[in-house]
Formats: structure tokens, sequence, C-alpha cells
């Protein structure tokens, strides 16, 4: 199902330049039907948060898009997505985009990740001359309830344009670059996870990465057995595979991962991990996305990882 609407917007651009009225095209792959159309596509570009584009069909809303179609080519530096139905008690009656990437006309991407809260998240965009670019949306908030009810909405979305190339015409802006680092996730003062768990978890990627002998000593006493065991078994798979050697000299680099507490109740705490880490091994370059959520506990000697997200999954 592809359903359209047709707006004449006033966009003001990042630089200092007289505002600029211009034909944006809004596409989706379908929006929930009833009798007054009140989650239309046009309600994504409408200025007004009370109102929400809502998808369609079966399902939490994973697989959906959204195109922007402009009538002249315009360099996107950021979106402003208001995630959800922001209407006065509807934010928590509608599934909202937990994680997604922006697909653009050369064929590169920009992944990006959202906070399950209200208000405006900017993403960072690649900035090049396109006249179209494609949301489309991979995980929802809340996770689980597939037989649920609830469809995925968003209030709004608005664009931040610079309307010149980079000083002194560097050509190799308007090229596409297959290395890109994901935009980095999102932070939410009110969200800030303690630096000592932050340091936990970013090991924890790379000791996971390097098959490291101390892996066990991130996690807390009483689950390290069975995390053992499933230690032993995915490097007893990497040595069949002739990649254990390899894999004990990967290079992890952390920078792009961003952590969001969830909730902090005492000696335990709850942390979404989400972005990327890059991964550099032998002839291998490349990022490696994440959208996890881990629960973590104080122990005498720190705090311990206590559970992972899809766990029975990881190895």
């Amino acid at each position: 199902m592809r359903t359209a609407g047709i707006f004449f917007l006033l966009i003001f651009a990042v630089l200092t330049a007289p505002a600029i009225a211009m034909e944006v095209t809004v596409e989706v792959s379908s929006f929930k039907m009833d009798f007054l159309l009140q989650h239309s596509p046009e309600n994504l570009l409408d200025s007004d948060t009370s109102t929400a584009w809502v998808g369609g069909g079966i399902g939490p809303g994973t697989g959906q898009w959204i195109d922007i179609l402009f009538g002249v080519p315009v360099r996107v530096s950021e979106l402003g997505i208001f995630n959800g139905h922001q209407a006065p008690g509807e934010f928590n009656n509608y599934r909202r985009i937990r994680s997604g990437r922006i697909l653009y006309p050369d064929g590169s991407e920009t992944q990006f990740w959202l906070r399950d809260e209200p208000g405006e998240q900017r993403i960072k965009c690649r900035g090049l001359p396109f006249k179209s670019l494609r949301i489309i949306i991979e995980d929802v908030f809340p996770k689980g309830e597939v037989t649920a009810k609830k469809k995925l909405a968003v209030s709004e979305i608005k664009f931040y344009l610079t309307l010149n190339a980079a000083p002194g015409g560097d050509a190799r802006n308007d090229t596409a670059d297959p290395s890109h680092i994901p935009a980095p996730p999102p932070l939410s003062p009110d969200k800030i996870v303690p630096e000592e768990i932050v340091t936990l978890l970013k090991e924890f990627y790379v000791r996971q990465t390097t098959l490291a002998h101390n892996y066990h000593e991130l996690f807390a006493e009483d689950v390290r057995d069975r995390n053992d065991f499933r230690f032993e078994v995915f490097k007893e798979v990497q040595r069949q595979r002739g990649t254990f050697k390899i894999l004990k000299t990967a290079q992890v680099n952390t920078t792009n991962l961003g952590f969001e507490l969830i909730e902090h109740d005492g000696n335990f705490a709850q942390v979404r991990v989400f972005g990327a880490y890059r991964v550099k091994v032998a002839d291998l370059d490349t990022n490696l996305e994440e959208d996890s959520v881990f629960v973590v506990s104080k122990e005498h000697d720190g705090w311990k990882i206590v559970e992972l997200e899809g766990e029975e999954e990881l190895f």
C-alpha cells in the first residue's frame, strides 16, 4: 500500500539565507484507515504534534517506511522526529520508533536510534544534495507484545537544511562514503548512566569480540558459570572455523555506543546500549550495530552484568 500527500513548506536553512518555499511529498508504506482519516501521512508535515501518522497493516510496525520527496535537491543536515503520538494522553497508546535507518538515493545509509520519550529528537544526516530520502523502521517500543493492537505512530518530521556545499567546494563531500559511521545516539541528561557502568558495558564488547580469557569477570558470581559455558561453546565454534586466533587480535572501538538509563533501583540498574561499535580485524573494518538492554548489579567488587536481553541467542 502506497499513500502520499503533497505539501508546500516554508523551510529555514541552517545557514543565513532567506526562507525558501518548496514542494515536499510524503509517501508511506501504509496508514491506519478510519472514517475521518485521522492518521494519514499528511500529519507528518502539518507542524502540529497533536496529530500523527499511524501505520496500518498487521504487526508492530517494523518494516514500515516513510518516503520524503523534495521538488529540488536539498542538503538535509539533520532530521527532527517527534516519536510516537504526542497528543495529550496518547503517547503510551501507540508504539514508537526504537531504531531505524535513513536510505539515500545513492544507496548509502544512516543508522539511527531514538529514546522512548516525547519531544523532538534530531538525527544527523549526510548533508548531500538529494531529492529524496526513505526512513525505514527496524525496531519499536515497546518490545514484545506481538499480538497487541498498538500501532506505530510518528507525530511530526522536521528538516534542517544547509543551502551551500562545504567551504572550498570539496567534491568528496558529494560522494557516498562506504565507511560512513552511523549517527551517534541522542543523549538525554535525565537518563545518564553512571560512568562505572558505562566502562563495564564497553568492556563487554571488547572482551566478547576478542575472546578474552577474563570475559567471565564481567558477570555477577551467581550467573558466571552459565555464561562461562556459553562463552566456551562460542570459542570452540571459532576454533573450528579457523577464526579464533584472528579474533584475538581484533581492535574494538566503542566510541559510537550510547547508554541510556532505563531504571535504577539501589544496587540494580537496567541500561539500554545502542549505536554501533567498530571492529578492525585482518582485512575487515566494519561497524556493528547494537541495540540491547542489560541488567547490572553492584557487587562487593563493583558493577557486574546479571542479564542481557536475548542472551539465549547470543551464542
